[in-house]
């Protein structure tokens, strides 16, 4: 579980190369809820230990959480629950939903001034495989998308619609296309098709109209990375749509009360929450696998204090450096100290030691038998019969098979194949 999350939030670089690999999303996606859960219980822990330095917005934050992860789960996703949880939404809440089975995902807000009439939207989540690994070009979604304000909040809580919300949760509508063998099949392991949410559900509404107040919501845009990994699976592992979703609503949420520090605060935030994913992990984790989550945190807050030049965060400056301390200390507590390499450098060296006691390389028995016999054969010999031995001799084509480079041919080969004696024998391999 620990390295599944770590997986989607940090994409390490070994990642797994099936779904079926990987806790969150193996089984049809039934454990994805769970980054949620994370979410979740981050926000309560959050909200409990910031009592005197804490925005507002969090509070909506947390409703949102706690209203989303009861429908994101399997479990709990009735339509009993569904039509409970819309009715009783308060002014200024929001509600969102994603779909693995549609590729796509909706927002439900709930205004202040008008909560008979509530905003709705819908965005694709995850791009198709061919579009985001086809170029080096980094592929962007641009944020906050269209935004439709209904007729009648009623629609929204009506036994239909909540219907169709759960036909969209378990069953995928259509696939993308593919020719194989001169027929049309659908391409499972690619991304649904998304537009019926995007279009079609909001079209079925009676009376819906393009908000136009929308357009003055801050801008910002959402990087897609290529994170397919494919090794003769079925499924391939592909990082999770909804950890994109919640970092969408966030920052949509974020932007529509807070206006040109909503970044600043979202990026803090979003930190913030993978230091807590970090400090929660297993402690038994690889080093390796430590050492690149952390490595992506410090270049995050590299990024923030860049933004914070250019930005004027006054009234919620307090709020901004308490973040950045407390992203500093938790980074300290679970960064591995200097001496982690030590063990395996005391180790090694216990092992060689022990290798030079058993192995004394300077003993005369080693190698005292070879040269005897090599002596012997020297002050016997003619030293011109030798040379015909040599590489560049008449003889050199009986040895043509042997590699005198990385191969050295032992003394029974030479004497019982070429008939040598045991001194031309001993003049080959020491040559």
């Amino acid at each position: 579980m620990n390295e599944s999350i770590l997986n989607h939030l940090f994409l390490p670089h070994y990642l797994p190369s099936s779904a079926d690999d990987d806790f969150l999303i193996k089984s049809n996606h039934q454990h994805e809820y769970m980054i949620l859960e994370y979410m979740k219980e981050y926000l309560n822990l959050f909200e409990s230990t910031n009592d005197t330095n804490k925005l507002s917005i969090f509070s909506v934050l947390i409703s949102c959480v706690k209203h989303w992860s009861i429908l994101q789960n399997p479990q709990t996703f009735t339509e009993a629950n569904l039509q409970s949880i819309i009715t009783q939404l308060t002014p200024g809440s929001f509600l969102p939903l994603y779909f693995h089975a549609q590729n796509a995902a909706i927002l439900i807000e709930i205004e202040e001034n008008n909560i008979h009439q509530p905003l709705i939207s819908s965005w694709q989540v995850l791009l198709p495989t061919a579009e985001i690994t086809s170029s080096l070009v980094p592929h962007l979604s641009c944020f906050p998308v269209t935004t439709y304000r209904l007729n009648d909040r009623s629609h929204l809580s009506s036994q239909v619609h909540c219907e169709l919300l759960m036909d969209f949760m378990y069953n995928t509508i259509e696939y993308s296309k593919s020719y194989k063998a001169y027929r049309q099949v659908d391409e499972i392991r690619d991304v649904p098709e998304s537009h019926y949410v995007c279009q079609w559900w909001i079209q079925q509404f009676q009376g819906i109209k393009i908000e136009n107040n929308s357009n003055l919501s801050i801008q910002f845009k959402k990087k897609h990375r290529d994170q397919i990994r494919w090794n003769n699976a079925q499924i391939p592992f592909r990082r999770s749509g909804l950890w994109m979703t919640i970092k969408v609503v966030f920052h949509i949420i974020l932007s529509k009360r807070l206006g040109h520090i909503s970044t600043v605060i979202y990026k803090l935030f979003i930190t913030h929450f993978l230091v807590y994913v970090i400090c929660k992990a297993d402690p038994n984790i690889s080093t390796d696998l430590l050492v690149h989550c952390i490595r992506k945190i410090v270049r995050r807050v590299n990024k923030i204090e860049h933004l914070l030049l250019s930005i004027d965060v006054n009234d919620v400056n307090e709020w901004v450096q308490n973040m950045k301390y407390e992203i500093q200390m938790k980074i300290n507590q679970v960064l591995p100290k200097p001496e982690w390499q030590n063990s395996i450098q005391v180790n090694g060296e216990t092992k060689y030691q022990l290798f030079m006691k058993n192995f004394r390389l300077n003993d005369f028995d080693i190698y005292k038998h070879s040269y005897h016999e090599l002596n012997a054969y020297l002050n016997n010999q003619n030293l011109s019969q030798t040379f015909d031995f040599f590489p560049g001799s008449n003889n050199y084509d009986e040895f043509s098979h042997v590699n005198q480079d990385d191969d050295i041919p032992s003394i029974k080969e030479f004497t019982e194949k070429f008939n040598y004696t045991i001194g031309i024998a001993l003049t080959r391999i020491e040559f």
